[in-house]
């Protein structure tokens, strides 16, 4: 098994992912978790304070080189060598043992809030879009966009899974598929890899698995990841996100 990270070199992301690995080696060894950075980061980084807690492993320049934006090259866990993945984002906090949640399934993540509300596609949703996409590759039409900030892939279907992935985001970044959220540019990576993963098994999660913290909700347990989420102010969203979620869960952590 394999837990992964992906993320530049920046104060903001290490920030974050110091939080979410401080939390995660309660559960998990270190050998167990990799950090992929890209690009490599510098030799004065703070990044390299977190080799303590995870392998960092410089990320791949093919990827950088085809200069995607909003990327964070979350596409090189498909060149991870494990039969169990769980990629993480670096905004979330593992509050649970998520070993536990490995089962009788593919893959295994939340469906993408942008999607539909209560049961309910949102106005901000253009489904035909979706099934477009959907029908470009010849996934099923049933398929729904998943989360990827919390994502389990089992029997190493992340190797399967990088042509459609690379295509895919490819596609929506020159608009060559529309984005079926109406209102922000900001998806096309969970998309894209939604679309990879489309006809393979899938377990999907609830706010008891992966809890949206940058949403109204309240979990009847503790969640095992807490997913706290940002917006444009960067970092000072993250925090302020982060001080409303532990309130409502109790200071569990000191941070």
């Amino acid at each position: 098994m394999k837990v992964v990270y992906t993320l530049p070199d920046s104060f903001d992301f290490y920030f974050q992912a110091k939080n979410s690995l401080k939390t995660l080696h309660r559960f998990v060894d270190r050998d167990e978790v990799v950090l992929i950075v890209n690009p490599k980061p510098r030799k004065t980084s703070k990044i390299w304070s977190l080799k303590r807690y995870a392998e960092i492993r410089p990320g791949d320049e093919f990827y950088r080189n085809l200069e995607l934006p909003n990327f964070k090259y979350k596409i090189e866990i498909c060149d991870i060598d494990a039969d169990d993945l769980i990629f993480l984002d670096c905004d979330t906090l593992v509050l649970r043992d998520i070993r536990e949640l490995l089962g009788d399934f593919d893959y295994s993540a939340r469906e993408e809030p942008c999607f539909r509300y209560k049961g309910k596609i949102k106005p901000t949703w253009d489904n035909k879009a979706w099934k477009d996409a959907l029908k470009r590759f010849n996934k099923p039409q049933d398929a729904i966009p998943i989360n990827d900030g919390f994502l389990i892939i089992r029997h190493g279907i992340q190797k399967k899974i990088k042509d459609d992935f690379l295509a895919a985001y490819t596609l929506f970044h020159q608009k060559k598929l529309k984005s079926p959220n109406t209102v922000d540019d900001m998806h096309h990576n969970e998309f894209a890899v939604s679309i990879a993963l489309a006809g393979y098994k899938f377990k999907p999660m609830t706010e008891e698995h992966h809890w949206f913290g940058w949403r109204p909700e309240q979990p009847n347990v503790v969640p095992y990841v807490l997913h706290v989420g940002t917006d444009k102010r960067g970092l000072a969203g993250y925090k302020e996100n982060l001080e409303r979620c532990l309130k409502f869960i109790g200071d569990l952590y000191a941070l």
